[in-house]
């Protein structure tokens, strides 16, 4: 009897301390009452303000009892045609039957061919050799090279079997005893090209004025007869081919300067994107192979240097009129015997078959004989398998969104991901992001990063990303704590754009701040009625509609964001909902801006907002620590949409919002609901080192990406399977 009395009590404690809690509620009159018997109490408190609020609650003091939710749960059992796995997402392999190529009397298998490492730019060759010999369709081949300096080790530590692969540093070669145990062979001609924007109106340089500008000598452009523009040196990092090339032909004896003022980048794509400057400042200039750029990733915003007064070509190159060529190879251990498939390809790779394969694919070949007959190839190279060739609408700049009416709903596609785009970025492993149509249309390049969605409280969105080409600005910001000392904090404050979720307006600034939550890339963002922004150090801020809701007047983002007093046990859902958790009951309140009181009785954690609803989860009793969780959804007034427990054949581990989706997650696996919690598909993330690849849905994008690296594409998804657009990615 007592502990029961302690318990209707103590929920009566609970209860008077939430509205004390309430930040600008004026208590006027205070009255509380319980009826019922010991088994179950009514609680009505009763709060006299400006309006009154009645809060009743039926508590059940029973020991043995369990709470029971509002809306029962089903015992599921899953539909298994809204399985989508990378099995069924991936292309039809082709049935037709080949020949493959025999030389001299060998017949390669897919049980004997030779494991073949390279370079980036020789995946072309390696895939075009297996083709043929194998007898297979060109889009058939899965090709993965570990690249240049790793291609080497991968040969020395018998990963591989041959090598078709550039030139590397001395420092690798000496590391693995190259000399000794390879066996080394030239087998076609590149050269190292520069490139610069296709605005930069220099269209030639001297080998002396190039080591000025990486010696960091030269710093404008100006200085070369250019433009007034910083230069923006790029380099490639150590054990890349391209850095040894450079290395090794241009700047032997000479010190490359500082990487903390030329940024170094580890992928060859992200050079030819770096220069590309998709701010439209001719200012980058960078190095890369001959054969990558004008063969593998053509950009329509770069140009090729000539050098010395000579334009890299296939002749100029072939002849070595070109000032700055290279050769790539073929290279087996020398301890691979006579008879070893490994040694056929090596030697057959020399001949006058092999140099003509090679010329066939827009090689420099050293010993191409035009005349004679070239083996008979099962198709070209193409970075896409049939029918996933890119789409791109007409008349738009793919290297700056540009507003305009007719696109439709615009979605994010996964475009590249490498290190060190831009040093001065702190985001890891930069991906970056085009966007494209709901038909598949490209209408920019991958050129952003870090995309999000943002929803004001009337449900208009925006997206917001940020410029993957331009520097932070650094912004120090004062405040003052509870023991009025002064706290110091430093922020990047990164280049955005925010634009509509249909392309109808863009805006761009120089930074961003979310609400109730400091700016950065790997911060979760608050949805908001307004949006801080930054032009030249001054703070404004736009809202949801592109519209200028505050003039750029404001010394810091915390002048046009009110600082908060709601205590510590206080959630924001978004910019004008919050709850309020009080300890020891099991539901929370949910508040307006204004501090109204609008539901009393929100169960579970909240764990994101899309445009008309929020979800929360909580942990079931007695429960599985990892797989035992009820999902709620509620309208943002608060009234319950539906719920969802874990049962066998549906274990939830977690459940969060991804764009206008219920994520429901449990290990590997994860469903997507809408907002009834209704299953809509089930993805099965099957990342294994055997094939290669794997999903990625952690951006709420209402997309949903899968990597296949063998291919090396990303393909991007709408949530019913439909695929948005597939992007090569040699860098994978």
């Amino acid at each position: 009897m007592i502990k029961k009395l302690m318990l209707v009590c103590g929920v009566i404690i609970c209860l008077v301390f939430a509205v004390a809690c309430k930040s600008e509620a004026e208590l006027a009159e205070e009255n509380v009452t319980a009826t019922g018997t010991m088994e179950t109490v009514e609680i009505t408190m009763i709060v006299e303000t400006a309006e009154t609020v009645e809060i009743t609650m039926i508590v059940e003091t029973t020991e043995t009892t369990e709470t029971t939710d509002s809306a029962e749960t089903e015992n599921i059992a899953l539909d298994t045609s809204l399985f989508i796995t990378t099995e069924l997402l991936m292309p039809s392999k082709s049935t037709e039957v080949l020949s493959p190529f025999v030389i001299n009397g060998f017949t390669f298998t897919e049980e004997n061919f030779p494991r073949i490492d390279g370079s980036t730019a020789t995946i072309p060759l390696i895939e075009a050799v297996t083709s043929l010999l194998l007898g297979k369709p060109r889009w058939t081949i899965e090709t993965l090279v570990s690249k240049t300096s790793s291609a080497y080790h991968s040969l020395s530590s018998e990963h591989a079997d041959i090598l078709f692969v550039y030139d590397v540093g001395d420092e690798t070669r000496r590391s693995i005893n190259a000399d000794e145990i390879f066996e080394t062979v030239p087998i076609g001609r590149d050269a190292l090209v520069f490139l610069v924007n296709r605005d930069n109106p220099l269209d030639n340089l001297t080998t002396e004025q190039v080591q000025k500008i990486f010696t960091g000598e030269y710093t404008n452009w100006s200085e070369l007869s250019g433009s007034d523009e910083i230069i923006r040196a790029y380099q490639r990092d150590d054990g890349s081919g391209s850095q040894a090339l450079m290395d090794k032909l241009v700047m032997p004896g000479l010190e490359m300067a500082d990487p903390a003022s030329i940024p170094v980048i580890s992928g060859m794509g992200g050079l030819v994107e770096a220069v590309a400057d998709y701010s439209g400042a001719p200012s980058g200039i960078g190095y890369n192979v001959y054969f990558y750029v004008t063969e593998m990733r053509g950009n329509d915003y770069i140009k090729i240097l000539s050098i010395d007064g000579v334009m890299p070509s296939y002749d100029t190159i072939l002849s070595g009129e070109y000032p700055h060529i290279s050769e790539f190879y073929s290279i087996i251990r020398k301890s691979e015997p006579d008879d070893s498939p490994a040694r056929i390809l090596h030697e057959w790779i020399q001949s006058e078959e092999g140099q003509n394969l090679i010329a066939s694919e827009n090689y420099v070949a050293l010993r191409a004989n035009f005349d004679a007959e070239t083996p008979n190839m099962h198709g070209k190279f193409s970075p896409y398998p049939p029918g996933e060739e890119p789409m791109y609408f007409n008349g738009v700049d793919l290297f700056s969104l540009v507003a305009r009416e007719d696109y439709g709903q615009l979605y994010f596609y996964k475009g590249t991901q490498y290190w060190g785009l831009n040093p001065n970025y702190d985001f890891g492993q930069t991906v970056l992001y085009g966007l494209c149509t709901i038909d598949g249309k490209i209408v920019t390049e991958p050129i952003y990063t870090v995309p999000l969605i943002l929803t004001d409280s009337m449900g208009n969105c925006a997206y917001i990303c940020f410029r993957s080409d331009k520097e932070p600005i650094i912004e120090t910001i004062i405040r003052t704590d509870a023991y009025n000392d002064q706290i110091h904090s430093v922020h990047n404050r990164y280049p955005v754009v925010v634009f509509a979720i249909d392309g109808s307006w863009v805006l761009e600034f120089d930074g961003a701040a979310l609400y109730n939550s400091e700016w950065g890339p790997s911060n979760g963002a608050k949805n908001n009625d307004t949006l801080a922004v930054m032009i030249n150090g001054k703070w404004g801020a736009v809202n949801m509609l592109g519209e200028l809701v505050i003039d750029f007047v404001k010394n810091s983002s915390d002048e046009i964001y009110e600082q908060s007093n709601r205590s510590s046990n206080q959630h924001t859902v978004t910019g004008n909902r919050y709850i309020q958790y009080i300890d020891g009951l099991e539901i929370a309140f949910l508040y307006n801006k204004e501090d109204k009181l609008i539901a009393t009785d929100i169960r579970g954690r909240e764990s994101g907002m899309a445009t008309d609803y929020f979800v929360t989860f909580e942990r079931m009793e007695n429960a599985d620590a990892s797989s035992g969780m009820t999902v709620y959804t509620y309208t943002l007034d608060g009234e319950l949409i539906a719920s969802l427990s874990s049962t066998q054949e549906l274990p939830i581990g977690y459940a969060t919002l991804r764009g206008s989706y219920v994520w429901i997650d449990y290990q590997d696996t994860s469903y997507v609901c809408d907002r009834e919690l209704n299953i809509l598909c089930i993805l099965l993330n099957e990342q294994n080192s055997f094939n290669w690849s794997y999903m990625n849905y952690d951006l709420g994008l209402n997309v949903f990406f899968w990597t296949d690296k063998e291919n090396h594409l990303h393909r991007t998804y709408l949530m019913d399977g439909t695929r948005l657009v597939s992007w090569f990615d040699p860098e994978l």
